[in-house]
């Protein structure tokens, strides 16, 4: 019961938002008590909820205990991708601190994940990645406040892995995929990634009431974010792959507006156009090894095309129209100076006159003491000491001429440096 009497006062007690509410009314009417229980429930519903509370109920809950809870409590707020990249890293946490209860965890488990995972060769963004989940737990149940002024990210040490192709490694990548009829999927995918620099996310959503052939647009209505949600314009070689596929599905009947571009395909070859590609790895893994191209990842379609873009002079905001939400540091991320501009940089640096190098011999020559090297055969010690003490007094009174001291200094001030000259 929420209501009970004590002595002759009614007391309440509820559980609101999952907080156990007990107070007494201090009225002995049932009545009165009846109204006063509804008054307080509604103040119950409207109050923040305790740290105190929720850093009991949760930090006592194990890794595997609280990131169940925490994606249940999250669900309607985050993508699928982001309640499977918690579940994985869970697991990962699990497997090295062991399932521990999150009010036990210390400073020192955090920097033993970051020793053993750096032991087993991970790079310092996967375990950063890592640690944040086991961070947004904490944060959540109120704990984190123990790490925050110890914790230090990792550093990332490694240079990025994206690339944008020339285009000689273009040309090979798509003839390559042009070879084989069962690469047609891989093809048309590499098009739109390379040519409207679109993300696999985008392009496995992508349905045919999106395309639009007669304007030559696509919608975007899933994206890594809603940020990424935009209306880019499809170039001819984009429109070719796409009038390919569209030809090919239109002979299996898969052409309905909410049909998939990409079908779903499974291991007895069936093809379901009401679901989703999962994925073109082993046709993209094959196709990059026929081209020569093992380093290549599908990732560097969309960093080619936004670095086409920053080379042709295109400015930010419609960078962003057509690729997508890209902040400034993402900017640089994506885009890569490749040589051909580097070279054009190069050439744009080169002086509008001629550069002639001072030669010290012409100034020798005006004095009438040059000496050409053949002819300056000595035949005794003293020939020598003597061509080159005269020598070095006119190098000497060139260099003092362009405002040099005319001797060589060192880095032991006590050193005469005359001694080391001669």
């Amino acid at each position: 019961m929420s209501l009970w009497k004590r002595g002759n006062n009614y007391w309440i007690d509820v559980v609101v938002n999952g907080q156990r509410c007990r107070e007494p009314l201090g009225v002995s009417d049932i009545r009165e008590a009846r109204k006063l229980e509804k008054e307080r429930i509604v103040e119950f519903s409207k109050r923040r909820p305790d740290p105190a509370h929720r850093r009991k109920v949760f930090g006592s809950l194990a890794i595997t205990q609280a990131i169940e809870a925490y994606t249940q409590e999250r669900r309607s707020q985050v993508s699928a991708r982001m309640l499977s990249y918690w579940a994985e890293n869970g697991r990962r946490l699990v497997a090295v601190l062991g399932d521990a209860k999150l009010k036990s965890l210390t400073i020192d488990h955090v920097t033993l994940y970051q020793n053993q995972r750096t032991t087993e060769g991970r790079a310092p963004k996967t375990i950063n990645g890592e640690l944040s989940v086991l961070r947004q737990l904490l944060r959540h149940a109120r704990l984190w406040y123990r790490f925050e002024d110890d914790y230090r990210a990792l550093k990332n040490t490694k240079p990025p892995v994206g690339q944008a192709l020339t285009d000689a490694e273009q040309q090979r990548l798509f003839v390559a995929a042009q070879s084989r009829a069962d690469w047609t999927f891989a093809y048309v995918a590499a098009a739109l990634s390379f040519y409207c620099g679109m993300r696999a996310c985008e392009i496995k959503g992508l349905q045919w009431k999106h395309v639009d052939f007669e304007h030559a647009r696509v919608q975007i209505r899933r994206s890594k974010t809603p940020a990424g949600w935009r209306d880019p314009s499809l170039n001819d070689a984009c429109i070719q792959a796409l009038r390919e596929l569209w030809s090919r599905a239109n002979r299996l009947g898969f052409t309905e507006p909410d049909h998939f571009v990409f079908a779903w395909q499974g291991r007895a070859h069936e093809l379901d156009p009401t679901r989703p590609m999962e994925s073109w790895r082993t046709a993209w893994r094959s196709l990059r090894a026929a081209a020569g191209l093992r380093h290549v990842r599908f990732h560097d379609g969309r960093h080619t095309a936004l670095t086409r873009l920053c080379e042709a002079g295109q400015p930010d905001w419609v960078i962003q129209a057509q690729i997508g939400h890209v902040s400034p540091s993402m900017m640089k991320t994506y885009s890569h100076i490749r040589r051909k501009a580097l070279d054009a940089a190069a050439k744009s640096l080169e002086p509008t006159f001629g550069l002639k190098f001072p030669k010290h011999e012409e100034r020798l020559r005006e004095r009438g003491r040059f000496v050409p090297f053949a002819a300056a055969t000595p035949t005794s010690h003293v020939t020598v000491t003597s061509q080159s003490d005269d020598l070095d007094r006119e190098f000497r009174e060139i260099a003092k001429d362009i405002g040099s001291s005319g001797w060589i200094r060192t880095s032991n001030p006590p050193v005469n440096s005359r001694m080391l000259c001669r």
